[in-house]
């Protein structure tokens, strides 16, 4: 398609929309497994707590391709790398509708391979987005991570109870777990056909010169470890990343089999509390672009994050569905909403042309993130039966991030912060130190000892 005859709001616009499309149904893509982990749990004969194992597969494989997508980025174009996730998302769930649990890995690794989707986007707009725009487009396009919640806590459960009847056949045909998978991964593949159009301008930056190699892995990581202000960045991306893993891998699975919900109900949850996670990324990004100091964001999402982790553990069979609701929505307007300005600071602070490779270091702690905390859970899982105590030490490095947030960049060593911290702590600064804490305190008392009496009645 020639873009030649368009003014850059509209190439803006549609590069926006496109990459919106691409990271919503991405993100159905992964909110698949976890929608049919408890049906398919049932029928294998296994644990639920496997799904933990197979976010731990998944993410390893998403650190590898998030780190070294940089050169494939540079020589095959962004565009195309955006196809190529889908495509491979796809394909995980044609090995999941196989129905061969020994297959599972594979599809756990394809899904992981896909990570490269967020820096390929990123890529793409940050070669067409002014920099003053990029907090709010950032924003706006990471809106598809829950507008693909929304589309895919109605979307599953729908494929996963269809029932109709087939002339052909004579017989009536329930898609189930197995038929879900495959349907939605047709789904996937026409997306990736949607996007070819849009090929030939977007990646005519691509430079088939260019070699891969994963050696750039570790100057990536290098890069982003020793510049402060992307090592506070890659901090947050962990402990945010961290807390979307368990409730994007196991929130629906909770309400299911801790909760009794049916996969209508807990999709529903899941779909609606995603809808406020769209207007939450477009408010922090107009107010981290240009209102408040972006830290300042940080700071208050490692908050409320943290306290919307604490909240789920309190969560049980008296609290009505608004409740439930309730805390989803914190949940999502917090520890879900901070990818758009965290990819806006990310982009500026990254060398010219290295936007995409960059990201991917960046991202890589959010695998990182995302490999650690299910593995740990669902062993935490298997081991108490327990769903509330993940959530509760996954709390723990949000309410870091949100210290971090509250003084500027050190400069130094994370080492020689941690001494100027504890310092800080003898000193006059001490008494500061400590009303913080213990206003925090009598918020969580709040919390504990009235706010969640109420949710009986919502």
């Amino acid at each position: 398609m020639d873009f030649s005859l368009f003014g850059y709001r509209t190439i803006l616009a549609i590069a926006t929309i496109s990459m919106l499309i691409q990271q919503a149904f991405s993100y159905v893509c992964q909110i698949v497994m976890p929608v049919l982990a408890d049906r398919l749990a049932e029928s294998f004969g296994i644990s639920p707590a496997w799904l933990g194992f197979y976010l731990f597969l998944q993410n390893v494989m998403a650190i590898v391709a998030a780190v070294g997508c940089g050169s494939f980025i540079l020589r095959y174009g962004a565009l195309r790398i955006s196809q190529m996730t889908l495509l491979l998302m796809g394909g995980s769930l044609v090995v999941i509708a196989a129905g061969q649990l020994w297959l599972y890995p594979l599809a756990a690794i394809l899904l992981g391979a896909a990570a490269v989707s967020t820096p390929a986007s990123s890529h793409i707009l940050a070669r067409v987005c002014p920099p003053r725009l990029a907090p709010l487009i950032f924003s706006v396009k990471q809106t598809g991570v829950p507008v693909g919640a929304l589309i895919g806590g109605f979307l599953i459960p729908f494929l996963l109870g269809l029932v109709f009847y087939s002339a052909t056949l004579g017989t009536t045909i329930r898609l189930g777990p197995f038929g879900a998978a495959a349907a939605t991964a047709l789904v996937i593949f026409f997306v990736a056909l949607l996007l070819q159009p849009f090929r030939e301008y977007f990646d005519s930056d691509r430079d088939h010169r260019q070699k891969i190699s994963f050696g750039d892995m570790r100057a990536t990581l290098i890069m982003v470890i020793r510049n402060p202000d992307l090592r506070d960045i890659s901090f947050a991306a962990f402990a945010f990343g961290g807390l979307q893993a368990l409730f994007s891998g196991f929130f629906i699975l909770f309400m299911i089999d801790g909760l009794n919900y049916s996969e209508v109900e807990a999709g529903s949850v899941f779909a609606i509390s995603s809808f406020m996670a769209i207007w939450a990324r477009i408010l922090w990004g107009v107010l981290g672009g240009s209102i408040v100091p972006v830290r300042w964001v940080f700071a208050g999402l490692g908050l409320f994050a943290g306290i919307a982790a604490l909240c789920v553990t309190l969560i049980d069979f008296t609290w009505t569905v608004n409740g439930v609701l309730a805390v989803a929505v914190l949940f999502n307007v917090t520890a879900i909403s901070w990818h758009g300005i965290l990819l806006s600071e990310t982009a500026r602070l990254a060398p010219e042309g290295q936007v995409g490779g960059v990201t991917g270091g960046v991202l890589s702690f959010t695998s990182i993130a995302m490999m650690i905390y299910p593995a740990l859970y669902g062993l935490i899982l298997a081991a108490t039966g327990s769903y509330s105590i993940g959530f509760a030490i996954a709390s723990v490095p949000s309410f870091a991030a949100f210290v971090i947030y509250l003084y500027p960049t050190y400069q130094g060593s994370w080492f020689g912060y941690c001494i100027r911290l504890t310092m800080s702590l003898i000193s006059r600064r001490a008494a500061a130190f400590t009303a913080l804490l213990a206003g925090l305190a009598a918020v969580f008392g709040f919390i504990f000892g009235f706010v969640t009496p109420l949710t009986q009645f919502l």
